[in-house]
C-alpha cells in the first residue's frame, strides 16, 4: 500500500493533534520548521523504540540475576513467627528484610497484577506463582535492592546480591550509578519523553554494557548483538535546505 503524500495543512493539523508543548522541543531543535519538527518527532519514535529493547533486555538479565541469589539467601532466614526457614520464592514467602525494602505493598502490587496476568492468559485454574509476580514487579524495585545507606541493603548486597554480578571489578557506587541512568531513562521512555541528545542515549547503552558484562559477558554480546540504538543515533535527522527556518507555509 502506498503511503499519502501529507500535504502542509495535514501535517500542521498533526502537529496541532500532538500539541503545542509536546512539539516544541523538536520545533526547538528545527529552528521552528513544522516539517522537520515532525521527522524529528518520528524519529524520536523509533530510538524510544530501540531503547526500550535494549532496556528489556537489561531488565530481564539483572532481574533474573538478582532473583536468583535472593532465592538461596531467603531460603537461609528463620521466620520468627513460625521459628521455621522460609522458603526460596522470596515473594511469595519473603523474610522480613526483603519484605520491609521491596516493601510489603509493592509485593502485593505485584500479586495482583499477576493474577490478572494469569486469567487473562487463560489459565484460571492455575494458581500464581513467584515467577508471575516476579514478571510484574518494577525496574525501580531491581535498583533500590541494590546497597545505598540503608544498613538492610548493605547486608542484601554483601550476603547475596553481590554475588549476581560476578564480574564487578570496579566500586559498587559506579554499578549503581549505572543501574540508576537506566532506570531514569526507563522512566523518560515510559513518559514518552524527547530523546533528542544522541550523546546522552549512547552513555546509557554504554551503562548498560557494563551492568551486563559485570553479570555475565554472555549478556553483554546478546546486547551488542540485538540493538538497534546505534543505528537509529547515526540516523538522527538535521534540517535541510530543502527545510529552511520558520513555519512551513503551503508555499
Amino acid at each position: 500500500m502506498a503511503v499519502p503524500t501529507m500535504s502542509a495543512t495535514h501535517q500542521q493539523a498533526v502537529a496541532t493533534l500532538l500539541s503545542p508543548p509536546r512539539l516544541a522541543p523538536y520545533l526547538k531543535a528545527s529552528g521552528g520548521n513544522v516539517r522537520a519538527a515532525l521527522t524529528l518527532y518520528q524519529w524520536n519514535v523509533e530510538m524510544s523504540s530501540a531503547v526500550y529493547k535494549m532496556l528489556h533486555l537489561v531488565e530481564v538479565f539483572l532481574r533474573n540475576s538478582i532473583d536468583a541469589r535472593l532465592r538461596v539467601w531467603n531460603a537461609t532466614q528463620v521466620d520468627p513467627r513460625t521459628g521455621r526457614p522460609h522458603g526460596p520464592d522470596w515473594l511469595l514467602d519473603p523474610s522480613r528484610l526483603i519484605e520491609r525494602i521491596v516493601r510489603r505493598e509493592e509485593i502485593d502490587k505485584a500479586t495482583r497484577r499477576a493474577k490478572l496476568a494469569v486469567k487473562d492468559s487463560g489459565s484460571r485454574l492455575r494458581s500464581v506463582t513467584h515467577d508471575d509476580v516476579l514478571a510484574q514487579l518494577m525496574f525501580g524495585t531491581w535498583r533500590f535492592l541494590l546497597p545505598g545507606k540503608d544498613s538492610g541493603r548493605q547486608l542484601l548486597w554483601r550476603d547475596a546480591i553481590s554475588e549476581a554480578f560476578p564480574g564487578l571489578r570496579r566500586p559498587v557506587h559506579d554499578l549503581v550509578r549505572d543501574v540508576d541512568r537506566l532506570h531514569r531513562l526507563r522512566n523518560r521512555v515510559a513518559h514518552l519523553e524527547p530523546l533528542l541528545v544522541v550523546g546522552v542515549v549512547m552513555l546509557q547503552l554504554k551503562a548498560a554494557r557494563r551492568v551486563l558484562r559485570e553479570i555475565e559477558p554472555a549478556a553483554e554480546m546478546w546486547l551488542v548483538s540485538h540493538q538497534h540504538v546505534s543505528s537509529v543515533a547515526a540516523q538522527r535527522p538535521e534540517p535541510s535546505p530543502e527545510m529552511p527556518n520558520g513555519p512551513l507555509s503551503e508555499n
